[in-house]
This record gives C-alpha cells, sequence and structure tokens, in this order.
C-alpha cells in the first residue's frame, strides 16, 4: 500500500514540475459565449491596458417588429481606462462592397449588456427582399490615444429590405 501513495506521488510530482516548465495557454473555453457574440482583444496604446472589443451578429430585434439591429460593447482586461466612445455601423452588402444604413454612437462603461452598450438599429422597408448584413465596431478608451483597430462580425443574411 505505501508503494502505491509513493509512486502516485513521485508521479503526480512528475506531472507538476512537467506543468511548471511548460508555458500558460490562454483557454478561450473557460466562459461560455454566446455563439453570436464575438471578442476581439487589443492591447491600447502603452500604459493604458488591454480591452476587449465584442458585438453580436446583426439580427432582427426582440422589441420593435420589422427593424434590425447590432450592438457593441467593449470589456476592460487592465489598465486604468473606466470609458469608451463605442461605434457601431450597421451594414448591408451592396454589390462587391458594402453600404453603412446607421450609426450607433454611445458612451459606456466596460461589461455589456443592456446599460453598457452600443445599439444600431434599421427599419426594414420590407420583410422579402434577402441581403446580407454586418457590423463594424470600434471602441475609443475615454481620455487615451486611440488605434484604428475594429471589429466586423460575422455576415448575416436576413429577409430585410434596405
Amino acid at each position: 500500500m505505501r508503494f502505491r501513495i509513493a509512486a502516485s506521488s513521485a508521479a503526480l510530482a512528475g506531472l507538476l514540475a512537467i506543468g511548471a516548465a511548460v508555458p500558460a495557454q490562454a483557454d478561450d473555453h473557460s466562459a461560455p459565449r454566446d455563439q453570436a457574440t464575438y471578442g476581439q482583444e487589443y492591447a491600447a496604446a502603452a500604459g493604458v491596458g488591454a480591452f476587449v472589443t465584442a458585438g453580436d451578429r446583426v439580427h432582427f430585434s426582440h422589441t420593435v417588429r420589422g427593424s434590425i439591429n447590432a450592438h457593441g460593447w467593449w470589456k476592460r482586461l487592465s489598465g486604468p481606462a473606466t470609458t469608451a466612445k463605442v461605434t457601431v455601423w450597421l451594414q448591408v452588402k451592396n454589390g462587391s462592397g458594402w453600404t453603412t444604413l446607421t450609426k450607433g454612437v454611445k458612451t459606456v462603461r466596460s461589461g455589456g449588456g443592456s446599460g453598457k452598450r452600443t445599439p444600431a438599429a434599421w427599419k426594414c422597408t420590407n420583410l422579402i427582399e434577402r441581403h446580407s448584413f454586418r457590423s463594424v465596431i470600434d471602441v475609443d478608451l475615454v481620455g487615451y490615444p486611440d488605434q484604428d483597430n475594429k471589429k466586423i462580425t460575422d455576415t448575416v443574411t436576413l429577409y430585410c429590405g434596405t
């Protein structure tokens, strides 16, 4: 019995030593995410820290019938910034390019959720025409230098006339 415990302890100690020598890797699966939510991590300017730019796919509104929405937000990972101006462009595919239908701009605190995100909404002219939509999200930390990084959400096809 003592031999098994000693062997198990030695094996465990060996695994721990190997684990300590191998560099840690981020596990993207540590927190469950909605499939419609996308984030992109950015390191802000020197000394400002880091944050995640996030948003959801363009989707039909749950509160305004016949309208589509897109939302953008940010999550602070490190640094002193507490608010950011979040801009969301709701776009439709037009031939080989994209046309902005509407833009939403709001200064919000880190987090997401209804009070901590910027909406962009568009009223469909009809629900027969099929179009491809996406959103583009820009986060500018209030009081700190800006980078040109923007998050582009996946394209979705919806029956929404423009």
